[in-house]
């Protein structure tokens, strides 16, 4: 048995345990005994024998989220959630969204157009106008989810993003 001296993953000396060298060893150690230390000094190795710190190495900062990627990610979550429209739920996933403009194009070539709409509530009659009202209304919703993410990717460039700013003042 021989003493062996093992470091985090920082190098910092943290550990010494007693192995028998013909079983398996620890990654991340040496039968090299660190330095004494004195107060608030650490012993840091450095692939060929260890060094004296004075104290331990600040850790190193948590990595800067991606905030545009997240921003995105957001607001596609906002803009695909559905809305409401005159007391009426919505879809406004991307299929729901080109059947809607599929259908307000039809409505705008024939003002006598009555779409037959699947809504979660049931089915319901929408006379031309109303389906031009909702296909404008969703376009808005998409937009101000836009504006909304453009509003962060602001926030981004000046500093004063935050996991809570993410999650405020989207469009419902």
């Amino acid at each position: 048995m021989q003493t062996m001296y093992r470091w985090n993953e920082d190098n910092i000396y943290f550990q010494s345990l007693e192995v028998d060298e013909s079983g398996d060893l620890p990654t991340r150690g040496t039968f090299t005994p660190p330095p004494e230390l004195e107060g608030e000094q650490v012993a840091r190795w450095t692939g060929g024998g260890w060094e004296v710190l004075e104290s331990a190495p600040a850790p190193d900062p948590l990595p800067t989220p991606d905030w545009p990627a997240l921003i995105a990610a957001r607001r596609y979550t906002a803009e695909t959630a559905g809305t409401v429209i005159a007391g009426m739920p919505i879809d406004t996933d991307d299929r729901s969204k080109t059947l809607i403009n599929g259908a307000a194009l039809r409505a705008y070539r024939n003002t006598d157009y009555v779409l037959r709409w699947k809504t979660s509530d049931g089915f319901v009659d929408l006379p031309a106008a109303q389906v031009l009202a909702i296909a404008d209304a969703v376009s808005e919703h998409v937009q101000l989810c836009f504006d909304r993410e453009d509003a962060l990717l602001g926030a981004v460039a000046d500093g004063s993003i935050s996991a809570e700013l993410l999650e405020q003042g989207w469009p419902f």
